[in-house]
């Protein structure tokens, strides 16, 4: 045999190698989706199994070695129910979490480690489930199953579904983080669904902005023009202003505590030593979110989407970021304003 017949030969054992690699592969997986389905006694005639099932070919054999079985399984079974509409009810979730949860605890029971960390976090999310995912928002609903898969991938690897790394310990944080900036999104999607063109605000005659410093920071945050920036300015309200001015002001803080929004311990320590005293678990997972969606928040103070509930005067979602930046001294509020004002 000759080099060049011994090459050939030596690529066709590689190849088939591979191909028996990702045979072996592929059937471990067709494997973890029927234990999933036979849990959510979902048969075989069901679009949600046929279409789950047709993934599997597609699938890379670098994302089959990557991610383990049963997380990728609960990806594929997530993906296909996105692709044809289907809402899960609060059982099956439930199912898909246990089994998700016996096969991370396969790994941990070695080790005995943060068992009751994790023990504690499952046990939320369950309860939350149960409790109240009837209530959720059609919005929230669909896109539940996908929260549930980065989440479950935080309490495997300590890092979500993409790639980006969340400690372990923050994972309940995280879960109730991602099912707060749904609801917010929601609700920034209703708000911005009734603005009206006798709604959106007119500039305000004979102010003017002179401060340069102010103008320029939020030509760099937002990428606008000046003069956009400008214009957009001369319309807010003196409290809108004000917010936006103390914002500005302390950009930095703000950029620091969004590097950290991930970490919700170290995002605690930090803030109470700055602040110089102590904030509840739920101001901290509220000011986390406020900080998360800053950009949003100045985007929609400059166009004036934010549109005021007619039976409260009010916009709700506006009300919710500021006092997350309250908590943490980012903006100042009206009353905090009026006192300085009269000293």
């Amino acid at each position: 045999m000759d080099a060049n017949e011994r090459k050939s030969v030596d690529l066709g054992l590689k190849q088939n190698i591979r191909d028996d690699a990702s045979t072996l592969l592929r059937e471990s997986l067709y494997d973890a989706l029927l234990q999933y389905f036979n849990n959510l006694k979902i048969s075989s005639d069901d679009p949600l199994f046929s279409t789950s099932m047709s993934y599997v070919e597609k699938i890379s054999v670098r994302e089959l070695q990557v991610q383990p079985n049963f997380l990728e399984a609960v990806r594929v079974i997530v993906q296909a129910a996105r692709e044809i509409g289907y809402i899960f009810d609060h059982s099956e979730l439930s199912d898909i979490l246990t089994i998700a949860v016996g096969e991370i605890r396969k790994d941990r029971r070695a080790e005995e480690k943060n068992l009751q960390t994790f023990d504690q976090v499952v046990f939320n999310i369950y309860k939350d489930l149960n409790e109240n995912y009837q209530s959720f928002n059609d919005f929230l609903k669909e896109s539940y199953p996908e929260i549930l898969v980065n989440v479950i991938s935080v309490i495997h690897s300590g890092k979500d579904a993409s790639g980006v790394r969340i400690d372990s310990y923050n994972a309940e944080a995280y879960y109730r983080t991602r099912k707060d900036q749904q609801d917010v999104a929601q609700s920034f999607n209703l708000d911005f669904s009734k603005v009206e063109v006798s709604q959106v605000r007119k500039p305000v005659a004979g102010r003017v902005i002179s401060d340069q410093r102010l103008v320029d920071s939020l030509a760099q945050i937002t990428g606008r023009t000046t003069e956009s920036v400008r214009d957009a300015l001369q319309g807010l309200s003196e409290y809108d202003l004000n917010s936006i001015k103390d914002l500005c002001s302390n950009y930095n803080k703000l950029q620091k505590y969004y590097d950290i929004a991930g970490d919700e311990r170290e995002f605690k320590e930090i803030a109470e030593r700055e602040l110089g005293r102590k904030l509840l678990d739920s101001q901290v997972q509220h000011a986390i979110l406020s900080v998360r969606r800053s950009k949003i928040y100045i985007e929609n103070i400059l166009d004036d989407k934010f549109v005021p509930d007619k039976s409260h005067g009010i916009n709700h979602v506006k009300h919710n970021l500021e006092y997350g930046y309250q908590l943490i001294g980012i903006i100042q509020s009206k009353r905090k304003r009026k006192n300085r004002r009269a000293d």
